[in-house]
């Protein structure tokens, strides 16, 4: 089965990031439309049907691909595609694609997600020591400074409610489950910044472009929740003069690994 929706994609008020990218100026200078909307973002209206269809089910263990191919800027409006599917294994199964209408319906952005009966083991480098400093963040990430299989220091900090209603707002999704009671769900856009906050937790950066994401999600969180985020480069490449990394976050709360994700970009593109 094939269902179709319109959503206009919009900037992340609740993001605060130094990535201008996502700020006009740049972008133009490099060739771009304009400022670039927040993958988060896109994916959050990517997988808006399925979490309206599972809820916390899906909230609560669930593995997703998501590819972003073409830049898409605010006031675009995507067309997204969602087919619902079956595995082999029977487990609910969906393939999901966002075309930009603003640009003669490109292919935008691609993501498969599935509910599985059970989840690989964690990645061991959920295991790693951090690297543990005090004060505030002053480097620049560069190529030299980024060590595969180095894990940074630990990012502390509290999940918001009002990240909850900020997501509402930017995606003009008003589902419930995200807004009702003292805590509710996190947003599955929520979740998956995490990886980049534990990254803005070690280095600043300035230009980066989100290029994919997998999230393997383990177990509900909720607003409130204390989390921990241990965030680990897992490897670095040069293609065509523009500087890539993958980035892997493991997020614990009250000790239980709740979400892995491997966050995919280019952290330094040529000409800037």
């Amino acid at each position: 089965m094939k269902t179709e929706f319109l959503v206009r994609a919009r900037h992340a008020v609740n993001h605060v990031s130094p990535n201008r990218m996502h700020d006009d100026g740049l972008p133009q200078k490099l060739g771009f439309r304009g400022a670039l909307v927040l993958g988060a973002a896109i994916y959050g209206n990517m997988i808006r049907s399925v979490v309206a269809q599972h809820g916390e089910n899906w909230l609560e263990n669930a593995e997703v691909s998501a590819r972003f191919l073409k830049p898409v800027c605010s006031g675009d409006q995507l067309r997204v595609a969602v087919e619902s599917l079956t595995s082999e294994s029977g487990e609910p199964t969906y393939r999901i694609s966002a075309f930009n209408e603003t640009v003669s319906g490109e292919l935008a952005a691609t993501l498969e997600t599935v509910m599985p009966d059970k989840h690989p083991l964690p990645d061991p480098k959920s295991l790693l020591q951090s690297n543990e400093w005090i004060g505030p963040v002053t480097r620049e990430r560069s190529w030299d400074l980024i060590e595969p299989g180095k894990a940074y220091r630990l990012l502390h900090h509290t999940l918001q409610r009002s990240d909850n209603l900020a997501w509402a707002q930017v995606l003009e999704d008003c589902n419930p489950i995200f807004l009702e009671g003292a805590t509710p769900p996190v947003h599955p856009a929520q979740i998956l910044l995490q990886a980049a906050y534990g990254a803005s937790n070690q280095f600043r950066g300035d230009n980066a472009v989100h290029a994919s994401s997998r999230i393997r999600v383990r177990k509900l969180l909720r607003a409130g929740d204390e989390v921990t985020v241990l965030t680990v480069p897992a490897e670095k490449w040069e293609r065509k003069g523009n500087h890539w990394i993958t980035l892997y976050g493991a997020v614990r709360h009250d000790g239980d690994l709740c979400a892995e994700i491997y966050h995919t970009q280019i952290f330094r593109l040529r000409g800037t």
